[in-house]
């Protein structure tokens, strides 16, 4: 999906929200979980992850992908094997 001219940045600014997220995502639910408890805090929490696997679930980008599970096609001339859904 992403350009080969942007992929480095693009990689790179994943990784530094994916990393940073960890410490302020505790940070948060230590706070909220001082203030409103631990059982309703949890269960907030899941609820978000579920909120979250739901829009990946519903992404059109999910079906996007070229060929079927196993399927060899090329790619700039070049041999590329798809795997997996």
């Amino acid at each position: 999906m992403t350009p080969d001219a942007l992929l480095g940045r693009v990689t790179s600014a994943f990784w530094t929200v994916h990393g940073a997220s960890g410490p302020v995502g505790a940070a948060v639910l230590t706070f909220l979980a001082s203030r409103h408890g631990v059982p309703a805090v949890s269960v907030g929490a899941g609820a978000f992850c579920l909120l979250v696997v739901g829009a990946g679930l519903l992404t059109p980008l999910r079906g996007s992908r070229i060929g079927a599970a196993g399927s060899v096609r090329r790619a700039h001339g070049v041999p590329v094997c798809h795997r997996g859904p």
